[in-house]
């Protein structure tokens, strides 16, 4: 068997681009290099030069970090150009409306160049594609080419993403300019669930929103992780937040719980930590500002070590969409769990078994304070949603049903 991959998210350091859509990513690899050979197709920043050394280097990475040996392919992607006056973006935004093929994140697959270079790979013959998240769905959409088998790792409802990011822009006209993406962006999702065989999203949640729209190709592939040694719980009170802060939603939970949750906690127990753990810190607001008791490591290539330092952990996520592989890590190393709603979204963990949901700094706070002076509760709460990851979230399981549904071609 080979399959062919399309995907837009190559790492560009595979050291420390260890977070979730490159997770999950690096989880349907493992499983489809077992039942087939790859040929990958990557589409990189339209600013890097693509040369066979620079090739031969993201190969020997594939293999070197993730195991996987592929036939490797690199193509630039079309270059986009941002408006900057606010006639220029509304002219621009019109385009967005029309189609979602114009928008940022998927113009960049649109170009003519992009969808011939996809045309290209499939004299490679390949029996199936798996196609990573929409932007690399796009040259799918726009050959006129046959196409065998496609599947296709939805991953997060991208315009549910969009809608909940809209909604936190001050400027109500670039507000109106950003909800009006939605429409096509619905559709252009609607299209790439009906060319796929068999479309992959990340919880149930996810699949009643999509069945509500009349697809029925759908299966449910939870993110996942592989499951370490249960940690003992430290007596200090140290709390752990864990994210890389390119991604604007762990950005905005951080500085939520660095300016309203945190003061609330150090007040009570001012021997208390709180680790900001995750690459590129600095674009935390407030890094670098005082102490408060507040640690900033930066990237922690051993988690193991960083978890056994942390008492409980904190997700307070406040957008975005699909599920955080941070509360299934954390879950798995045994610790106890605050999170807002939106963060534990899509993950069958339950309020007050095997985590803590609070949706106000208040609340949120008295969890954390709560938990901090409570081992038997930490204990209680830990345990179970070890045993919930075990038996829902453990990768050696997924990806045993990753590779049932691709061995499934019709």
């Amino acid at each position: 068997m080979k399959v062919l991959v399309v995907s837009k998210n190559v790492p560009s350091d595979f050291r420390t681009k260890v977070h979730g859509v490159y997770q999950r990513l690096r989880m349907f690899l493992e499983g489809i290099k077992e039942i087939a050979s790859v040929d990958m197709l990557f589409y990189v920043s339209s600013d890097l030069q693509v040369s066979p050394s620079l090739v031969a280097q993201v190969k020997h990475s594939f293999l070197e970090h993730w195991n996987i040996d592929l036939n490797l392919l690199l193509f630039p992607s079309e270059k986009f150009q941002e408006e900057k006056t606010f006639s220029g973006k509304f002219v621009q935004y019109v385009g967005h409306s029309m189609s979602f093929l114009k928008q940022p994140g998927y113009l960049e697959t649109s170009g003519a160049k992009q969808v011939q270079v996809f045309e290209d790979c499939l004299s490679f013959q390949p029996d199936a594609i798996f196609v990573d998240k929409l932007q690399a769905m796009c040259p799918l959409l726009l050959t006129k080419k046959s196409l065998p088998p496609v599947f296709f790792n939805m991953d997060d409802i991208e315009h549910v993403a969009i809608f909940r990011s809209t909604s936190k822009i001050p400027k109500w006209r670039t507000k109106l300019l950003s909800y009006s993406r939605v429409p096509a962006l619905m559709i252009g999702e609607r299209r790439a669930t009906c060319l796929a065989q068999k479309t992959f999203i990340c919880s149930e949640l996810d699949k009643t929103y999509l069945a509500k729209w009349g697809i029925k190709k759908i299966a449910t592939v939870p993110n996942a992780v592989s499951i370490p040694r249960q940690q003992m719980l430290t007596v200090d009170s140290t709390i752990l937040f864990i994210g890389s802060y390119t991604y604007r939603p762990n950005i905005e939970a951080v500085e939520f719980l660095i300016e309203e949750i945190w003061p609330k906690v150090h007040k009570e127990i001012p021997t208390a930590k709180l680790i900001i753990a995750g690459a590129n810190p600095e674009r935390i607001r407030g890094y670098g500002v005082g102490n408060n008791g507040i640690e900033f490591p930066g990237f922690v290539e051993d988690l193991e070590e960083l978890y056994g330092k942390a008492k409980i952990v904190c997700a307070p996520i406040l957008t975005g969409a699909g599920t955080r592989v941070k509360i299934i890590e954390a879950a798995a190393y045994g610790k106890p769990i605050v999170s807002t709603s939106l963060g534990a979204e899509g993950l069958d963990m339950r309020d007050g078994q095997e985590l803590m949901l609070r949706n106000d700094a208040e609340s949120f706070a008295e969890a954390c304070l709560q938990l901090l002076k409570d081992i038997s509760l930490c204990e209680h709460l830990g345990s179970a949603a070890r045993a919930r990851t075990i038996q829902l979230y453990d990768k050696q399981n997924i990806i045993k049903v990753i590779q049932e549904y691709l061995t499934r071609i019709n």
